[in-house]
């Protein structure tokens, strides 16, 4: 199996499409996200057969029962499923440990051939093996580019 682990904020939602839809009054269930980067992920799911696995924040609160919240995971699930990169997973969320404990988890569970992580933050000291090697850091106002996509493939091969 291969996986991507996705981060939203700053890799889909950039500082752009937040922008444009608060200009354009755009309703949380059919917020825009990053064409580029929704691109981007469907030739990687495309091109290597990885899974999706969601490992931003926003997984925490898919289960509370907010309607808004709910509202904006379905938009969010139907786009990068049209893109070609629909969510297979979520890494668990831990009340210790920082990010690379969670991706660990889930791969302690989900042996993996190769993976790789889209993040805008290096936020992961409690297991840096599980991001040495796998992460691509993307810079927060661009979402995923060219040159991250090409990391990605070259991790994922």
């Amino acid at each position: 199996m291969k996986a991507i682990f996705l981060d939203i904020d700053g890799i889909v939602a950039t500082p752009l499409t937040v922008r444009l839809n608060y200009l354009l009054h755009r309703n949380p269930d059919n917020q825009w996200y990053d064409t580029v980067s929704l691109s981007y992920l469907g030739r990687l799911v495309e091109e290597t057969g990885a899974v999706v696995v969601l490992s931003s924040n926003w997984r925490i609160g898919m289960g509370d029962g907010n309607p808004y919240q709910r509202d904006i995971m379905r938009n969010l699930f139907a786009q990068l499923e049209e893109a070609g990169a629909p969510v297979a997973d979520c890494t668990p969320h831990l009340d210790e440990g920082d990010r690379s404990a969670e991706v660990g988890a889930w791969l302690d569970g989900h042996p993996c051939e190769a993976w790789v992580i889209f993040d805008d933050l290096a936020h992961f000291e409690t297991r840096p093996d599980v991001a040495e090697g796998h992460l691509v850091l993307v810079d927060e106002s661009d979402g995923i580019r060219y040159q991250h996509y090409r990391a990605a493939l070259e991790m994922l091969r």
